[in-house]
């Protein structure tokens, strides 16, 4: 395996940044502390997960609120029987009545 430039592409490539220089400095020390960032990702997941139960509580308010608000109106008792009262039957497919009078 050859190590360069294989095409004109590549070789027009490396004619142009042969001569450009790069900085790159090596940084031994860290800008922020391994223990500054920790404390930083706990805080942010407390503060999320605090959010995360303050939503769920919320809802579960909500969703009190809401079903002590409802109002519930009952016409009549379907379950009552009324004396006398005949049973209604489904009609049937060749029922006249399905037809029309007519």
């Amino acid at each position: 395996m050859t190590i360069g430039a294989k095409d004109r592409i590549d070789i027009l490539l490396v004619k142009k940044y042969a001569t450009m220089k790069v900085d790159n400095p090596t940084v031994q020390v860290s800008m922020i502390s391994p223990d500054k960032m920790y404390e930083a990702m706990n805080d942010y997941a407390q503060v999320h997960l605090a959010m995360i139960n303050m939503q769920q509580n919320l809802k579960e308010l909500c969703t009190k609120a809401i079903a002590q608000n409802i109002q519930y109106r009952k016409s009549r008792n379907l379950k009552k029987k009324v004396p006398g009262a005949p049973i209604p039957q489904k009609p049937k497919l060749g029922d006249e009545t399905l037809q029309g009078a007519g």
